[in-house]
């Protein structure tokens, strides 16, 4: 099974995220930014896509979204979502809410198993992601992947 992490990160937060999932199950990690937009990726070749995301003011990364809302791929395919986060209000559903249903509308399935952790954007979560966000993120990596053979 053929897998790959995509990602939009501005802080670094979800980047760090993003290369423990993709060295846990050995695939590509790739940055999507609004000036790649990831144009060489082929999703189409992938069975299982990770897309990660931090949230700014309550929404996700626009790089992430543009991008999502761009590709086109033959067959539908399985996605996971994981998200950094600063830890206000319900913006972590919010967030979901609005990647499933821009991945959904497509055909696409996601997941009902997502990663979220802390990411250090004030006093209170300085510091994070940290080693235990890490290896949370890579055992919940391990776990997709193999429910999604």
């Amino acid at each position: 099974m053929k897998q790959i992490v995509l990602y939009a990160s501005k802080g670094g937060n979800t980047g760090k995220i993003a290369d423990e999932i993709a060295q846990e199950l050995m695939c590509e990690s790739v940055k999507v930014t609004q000036t790649n937009l990831a144009n060489s990726v082929d999703l189409d070749s992938c069975d299982l896509i990770f897309v990660g995301t931090g949230i700014q003011y309550g929404n996700p990364n626009q790089d992430i979204v543009d991008y999502l809302k761009t590709v086109s791929l033959k067959k539908p395919k399985v996605f996971a979502l994981f998200l950094t986060w600063g830890g206000a209000g319900k913006t972590k559903q919010d967030v979901i809410a609005k990647l499933k249903t821009i991945l959904e509308t497509k055909g696409n399935r996601v997941s009902e198993d997502y990663f979220v952790c802390y990411g250090g954007w004030n006093f209170l979560r300085r510091g994070h992601p940290n080693r235990e966000d890490t290896q949370a993120a890579r055992v919940w990596a391990k776990k997709i992947a193999n429910t999604n053979i």
